[in-house]
């Protein structure tokens, strides 16, 4: 039996709410103030890579974005490609978190999970789908743990 990827699913608007929940949960857990907007532009492309999966082998939530970096520096190449890419998709999965408020946003754009509850069936998805719930968490942690935005897009190689 061949299984097709659907990428298309794995970029619309409403499976990208989920892994961006779990990209704020995580950072909220360590940083109390929330993710500013712009790092879910760099934590969706990353997380939802069916590329960069082999780069979160042998990680955990207490790697840190510096050493995971060191670890997999093919991580930057064409980042702001992924970036730029990715953007429509990223903008439309914000929106949509907010809409149906399961993020919300606090002062200084920074997202915070909302009253809206997620629907448990998404523990119910395939392999490559839930690995980028997974590494969305483990990007919120790494982002919180490096401090700042700024920080993060420093370490990154990103400017804006």
């Amino acid at each position: 039996m061949t299984v097709a990827h659907d990428v298309f699913s794995e970029t619309n608007p409403a499976f990208c709410t989920y892994v961006l929940v779990a990209f704020t949960a995580a950072y909220v857990s360590v940083n109390k103030d929330g993710p500013e907007a712009p790092l879910a532009y760099l934590a969706l492309p990353l997380a939802l890579s069916g590329d960069l999966a082999a780069a979160f082998r042998g990680t955990n939530k207490n790697t840190g974005l510096l050493e995971w970096l060191q670890r997999n520096p093919r991580v930057e190449v064409g980042l702001a490609a992924r970036v730029n890419a990715t953007i429509d998709i990223v903008t439309e999965a914000i929106r949509l978190a907010c809409f149906t408020r399961v993020l919300e946003f606090a002062e200084g754009a920074r997202l915070r999970v909302g009253p809206g509850k997620l629907k448990k069936s998404a523990n119910a998805l395939s392999e490559q789908p839930a690995q980028a719930i997974k590494h969305a968490e483990r990007l919120g942690y790494w982002f919180a743990m490096t401090g700042s935005t700024r920080a993060v897009f420093n370490v990154m190689g990103v400017t804006v």
